[in-house]
This record gives structure tokens, C-alpha cells and sequence, in this order.
């Protein structure tokens, strides 16, 4: 399931100029196509791309966080073209045109994304996990794993390359098998039951919520896309298309071409119907709600039973399920981040 879209690319204050952070984006968005074609529908593999977190202080921005029943996986996308080889210290360097040069460790990088997520979600522990007999459960036990996917065009030297390290990088394409690999997933389902502590369906769920309400609250005002993806992004010299562009330079996928066609298709559309589209989950009321945020986003309450049931209602045009609620006075609406198609979720009435 995709909680959260690749972001769109807005250059350098809002100028496609950036080459570098163009082909960023795109090995980005063509990473976010093969897990949306792989785990989009997927109940127990939640994707999150895009996500910002912030915690005593620190700062990171993972590209794809994959949550899933034991534990996660953050994906560091990096757009290589050329050779890539790793020596026995862990070391990175790439070629580019016949010339080599060192390149900051994109699996250290995730690493340190990796440390400050655990840390994140070990201090908020009791915001998306269940007591058992009145003890809070804990993150601990849990798989933290860290992939880096490279452009499918790269050439990757595995003769020479850490045994550790050449686990961890593989080209697009492979990614969701990987994944199904790591989790220990056949297809659709469990290859074989783990002994190890698993996040139930719920859990899930509230992982991402929380995780999803605090990328939000970490978005800086005036946002430098180029500047957050990476500080050394490796990309080509001239722009895909560019008349400039040299033989063997990359050129994008037919997958990234087919997420942004996705992505773009449908125009947005504001629905304003007479009747709200939330209702009580619990007795099924659509009238005496009243409208609330809380740390998962906003929601509403039954004047009736007294049930929460949140706003994040599927989109009516494709029944996408990872929507962003917006509020305007007492209008709330959503926006589907799949089609971007706009809708009335609730109107609040003057009662409430």
C-alpha cells in the first residue's frame, strides 16, 4: 500500500534548471513506479517516499521507507551512470565518461537515516503500539535493514565489491524482489511464519499515520526540493532530451516515463456534494459529527457514540487509499495522491 507519493519536482526555487537534481528526481520516481506496481495494493507492505522526520534536533529525508510486519527497510535511490565500484573499506567510487572520482557512501547515508528513524520511533513507542497486559510493547526486535538502488543502466563491479555491501545495492528492476526476499514474502503472502515479533494490521497502520503526520510537520515553509534530496547527487551533464546530451548518457525508463504519465493524467477535479462522504465507523451516523485533528490528521467524532473515525476516506474517482486532508473554514477535503482528483470529505455544520 502507497502511503505517500513521490513528491513533485520543482528545481531550484521552483526552476527546472537543476541538472543534477532532474535526474535525481527521476531515478526517485522511477524507484517509487516499481514499488507502487509491485505493493501498491499490498495490505502488510506500506510505502512512504518522500519522507522527512526530525527528532532532538536532527534532520533526514529517506527516499522510500518500506514498513512492513517485521520491522522496515529504507531504500536510498542514487542516479549513477556509469561504472560503480566499492574497495574493501566500504569506499565508493564512480566513472563518468571514461573519468573516475570518489562519491559519497549512499548505504552510510541510509544508515544515519536509519539510526534517526529508530530513535524517532523508539521515543513515541506508545503513540502506534499496544499495551499487553499493561506493558507498553516496543520497536525493539525488529528488522532495520537499509537498500540502495542504482539506475538500471549502471554497471555494478561485484567481483571486488564488500559481500555486505553487494547485498545491499541492486538496480531497480530487482528491487520488489529483493524486498520479497528481506521480508521473507512468496508473491502475496508469508513464504513461512517468523519467530520474531510482527506489528499487526493496526499497527501498521499507526505507524504510518504517525509517521505520515510528522513528515508533514517537518516540511520546511519555503522548500528546496534539489537541496534536500542528497547534498552530491550523481547525474548526467546535460538534461534528458537536450540536444546536448552525449551517447551513453542515461535515458529515462520506460517506468519512470509511465509513473509520470500516471502521476499527470488526471487533472484535478473538485467534487462538492450535498452529503458528506465520512460517516461513524462504529454506528454508521453521518450527520452529528464533528470535525477534530489529532496527531494522525484530522478526523471526526460521533456525537452518538462517542466513536474517532478518521477523514482519509478512499478516493471516489480511482478508490486509492493514501489521500492528504486539507481544511478551508469548515470544508474539509482530500486529495488523492495517486490521480490528485479533489473531494468533499466533510462539511461542518453550524452545530458543530
Amino acid at each position: 500500500m502507497i502511503l505517500k507519493e513521490k513528491d513533485a519536482y520543482s528545481g531550484v526555487d521552483g526552476r527546472d534548471t537543476d541538472t543534477r537534481g532532474f535526474y535525481g528526481h527521476k531515478q526517485e520516481q522511477d524507484v517509487a513506479f516499481h514499488l507502487r506496481r509491485e505493493f501498491g495494493e499490498h495490505d502488510q507492505i506500506h510505502i512512504i517516499n518522500d519522507l522527512r522526520i526530525e527528532h532532538k534536533g536532527e534532520r533526514a529525508q529517506i527516499d522510500h521507507l518500506v514498513i512492513h510486519p517485521f520491522g522496515f527497510i529504507i531504500i536510498e535511490s542514487k542516479s549513477i551512470v556509469g561504472e560503480v565500484k566499492v574497495n574493501a573499506e566500504g569506499e565508493w567510487s564512480r566513472s563518468y565518461q571514461g573519468n573516475w572520482r570518489g562519491m559519497p557512501s549512499p548505504i552510510r547515508q541510509a544508515d544515519l537515516q536509519l539510526k534517526l528513524l529508530r530513535q524517532l520511533l523508539r521515543d513515541n513507542v506508545e503513540k502506534f503500539l499496544v499495551k499487553l497486559i499493561g506493558i507498553q510493547t516496543q520497536v525493539g526486535g525488529r528488522d532495520w535493514k537499509t537498500l540502495c538502488a542504482v539506475s538500471s543502466s549502471a554497471i555494478l563491479h561485484r567481483d571486488r565489491m564488500p559481500k555486505k555491501v553487494s547485498n545491499q545495492v541492486l538496480k531497480t528492476e530487482f528491487l520488489a524482489n529483493k524486498i520479497r526476499d528481506m521480508v521473507g514474502f512468496t508473491s502475496f503472502a508469508p513464504a513461512f511464519i517468523k519467530v520474531k515479533p510482527r506489528f499487526s494490521m493496526q499497527e501498521l497502520q499507526d505507524i504510518g499515520d504517525f509517521l505520515l503526520a510528522h513528515t508533514e510537520s517537518a516540511r520546511p515553509a519555503q522548500e528546496d526540493v534539489t537541496s534536500s534530496v542528497h547534498a552530491v547527487q550523481e547525474a548526467p551533464a546535460a538534461p534528458y532530451g537536450s540536444p546536448s546530451a552525449k551517447p551513453g548518457e542515461e535515458a529515462p525508463t520506460d517506468s519512470a516515463s509511465a509513473f509520470q504519465s500516471t502521476s499527470t493524467a488526471c487533472p484535478e477535479v473538485q467534487d462538492t456534494p450535498d452529503d458528506n462522504l465520512v460517516a461513524c465507523k462504529s454506528c454508521g451516523e453521518a450527520e452529528h459529527l464533528v470535525g477534530l485533528y489529532g496527531q494522525y490528521g484530522y478526523y471526526v467524532k460521533c456525537k452518538g457514540c462517542r466513536t474517532n473515525t478518521s477523514m482519509k476516506q478512499p478516493c471516489p474517482a480511482c478508490e486509492w487509499k493514501s489521500v492528504k486532508v486539507n481544511k478551508d473554514g469548515p470544508t474539509y477535503t482530500a486529495t488523492c495522491r495517486k490521480c490528485e482528483h479533489r473531494y468533499l470529505v466533510f462539511r461542518q455544520d453550524n452545530e458543530g
